[in-house]
């Protein structure tokens, strides 16, 4: 019996201690985002029309690449770069519904993301202690919703700093014409410049790859050692 009652004071500690740890993290990681934005806007903004948020200018500050960017339309050399570049996203990611009006948009993000916490944090609540790669990666997208809501709640925009682009050259060039449209295309690489992120999205990413990798490969072994059992 005492041996039950001391058990049971060991787990409430490890619930507690668990909880204060992700809790930091979260807290830690919000600080940290909020941080970084602010440290973008005031390095690479512009200008700014304070009455219309969609008018601004950013600077884009280049901080590393390999190999050479040449002409856009005939270049098959290799490139890859990173840098700081301020955007201003109203939308989601890739800028989606961005373009909705206001009086839509900015309470369809506040519902969505007041719903998104509720879950996440129920999710977090009944997940096992044992399982400790999901808590882990739920508090990372837990830290990232609430970051970038942040933004919406005392900016009215999410500040969006981090930019990556690349070309990888084609062994080959692609060609090939659609008579009714009356167009060629010639491709010789690949150039894509990713979205603008910043720290929430890069956690919520790496949170939602890791907890699927709790989902899918973990609990398969879990289910395998109970039946071994």
């Amino acid at each position: 019996m005492e041996f039950k009652v001391d058990l049971s004071a060991e787990q409430k500690k490890a619930n507690i201690f668990t909880l204060i740890a992700l809790a930091t993290m979260i807290v830690g990681s919000l600080g940290l985002d909020q941080i970084t934005k602010n440290v973008a806007e005031e390095n690479l903004l512009v200008w700014a029309d304070q009455e219309n948020l969609k008018e601004y200018q950013g600077r884009r500050y280049p901080v590393w690449s390999l190999g050479q960017l040449t002409s856009p339309i005939e270049d098959q050399s290799f490139f890859l770069g990173f840098n700081f570049n301020y955007v201003r996203n109203q939308g989601a990611a890739w800028g989606f519904l961005s373009d909705w009006d206001d009086a839509y948009r900015i309470p369809f993000f506040y519902i969505v993301t007041f719903l998104a916490v509720i879950i996440i944090g129920m999710y977090l609540r009944t997940t096992p202690l044992s399982h400790r790669l999901a808590r882990f990666a739920l508090a990372l997208i837990l830290s990232g919703a609430l970051g970038n809501f942040t933004d919406r709640l005392f900016r009215g925009y999410v500040v969006d700093f981090l930019d990556f682009r690349w070309v990888f050259p084609f062994p080959f060039s692609l060609q090939f014409s659609i008579d009714f449209l009356n167009f060629q295309v010639n491709a010789n690489s690949w150039r894509y410049n990713f979205p603008n992120f910043n720290w929430a999205d890069s956690v919520i990413t790496v949170g939602v790859m890791l907890l699927l990798y709790d989902m899918l490969i973990l609990e398969r072994l879990r289910k395998n050692n109970i039946r071994s059992d």
